[in-house]
């Protein structure tokens, strides 16, 4: 049988209409390609499968015991967006990546910026086992290191270009129960609320919400300003919160809204109260984390406990199972959330 012919950066270029040296550039994430460009070239690098065929075992001189025993597992956590120790939902993540490689007796660094031109100045590979990602982490930054060869798992992150290993919470099974659980209670116009785009898991959700509706048969008209909504307090974001929420009271027979995560709940409960309306009286609120702060400023809150360290944990597991079967099938493991019924929803029958 003929060997698969290889991919060269020579053919991305001719596919893209740029030069190599642009090719060269974007894949390493150096400066000085345009976003739009970027996005390209990764795209057809990853049609053409020259991503994956650089996943190959590191060809590095074989090491004595002692410089095996030094090796440590890089933790790539991008200081980005709420991503930081300060944050429950990715402080509480980092605590079980840290508890789980504890068990295992294996040393660590925590890296925060996902440059692969600082991550080449900063660290040697060969001195790493693999890497755990925590949340968003840029393109260029996964082709670096599968192109190194260096194994790494992804926490609540997924890459549609570069396939890895990954762990979330079960998004999708989840807000279909959560769904599900409100239309037992007898609502029939429900509303998400949570952009999207934001991040996988805020997809996950949003679809398990939208398929339990269909398979039940009740309509579903999206608001897009619902659909915008984020989990920060930018003055754009209460804006659209403020306008949201106002056209939901005004011109709406919602009963019912199912939050991306118990952030944009907060934040809608709060506009929502403001405009005098009551709830669960005259609106239900569901939503997901058990966030404490959240939980302090509404202990009513039905939400689902998103089980961050048992993240972190499982994903040290399948590391360490990556690094005795590289060239296996990806994984992508789920993990379940616990409903906690509370005082937030109203039943209508």
């Amino acid at each position: 049988m003929d060997k698969k012919k290889k991919v060269t950066m020579q053919e991305i270029a001719d596919r893209v209409g740029v030069s190599k040296y642009a090719v060269s550039k974007a894949l390493s994430g150096k400066a000085g390609i345009s976003t739009a460009t970027r996005e390209r070239i990764f795209e057809v690098a990853s049609n053409l499968g020259y991503l994956d065929q650089q996943l190959t075992r590191r060809t590095m001189a074989p090491k004595t015991q002692a410089e095996e025993e030094e090796r440590m597992i890089g933790i790539l956590f991008p200081n980005i967006r709420s991503q930081n120790r300060e944050s429950f939902y990715w402080g509480r993540v980092l605590e079980g990546v840290f508890r789980g490689l504890e068990e295992h007796g294996i040393s660590s660094v925590l890296i925060t910026d996902d440059s692969p031109h600082h991550f080449n100045k900063l660290m040697r590979p060969e001195a790493l086992l693999g890497i755990i990602g925590i949340g968003l982490i840029d393109t260029a930054m996964l082709v670096e290191l599968r192109s190194l060869g260096i194994p790494f798992v992804i926490i609540d992150h997924e890459d549609e270009l570069v396939a890895s290993d990954t762990v979330f919470m079960n998004n999708y099974d989840i807000y279909r129960k959560l769904t599900k659980f409100l239309i037992g209670k007898g609502h029939r116009h429900i509303q998400f609320v949570g952009d999207w785009s934001y991040a996988r898991s805020f997809a996950d959700r949003w679809s398990g919400f939208k398929a339990i509706l269909d398979e039940n048969g009740i309509p579903y008209t999206p608001h897009k300003e619902l659909l915008q909504i984020r989990p920060t307090h930018h003055h754009e974001n209460l804006e659209l919160i403020r306008t949201a929420m106002q056209q939901l009271s005004e011109n709406s027979s919602t009963t019912a809204i199912v939050c991306a995560n118990d952030k944009v709940a907060s934040l809608c409960m709060a506009e929502l109260e403001r405009q005098g309306k009551r709830i669960p009286a005259d609106i239900s609120v569901v939503a997901f984390d058990n966030d404490p702060d959240v939980q302090a400023q509404y202990p009513e809150l039905c939400t689902v406990n998103a089980e961050t360290e048992a993240l972190g944990v499982q994903a040290v597991e399948i590391m360490q199972w990556r690094l005795k079967h590289i060239g296996m099938p990806y994984e992508k493991r789920l993990i379940q959330g616990e409903l906690i019924i509370k005082g937030s929803i109203d039943s209508l029958v």
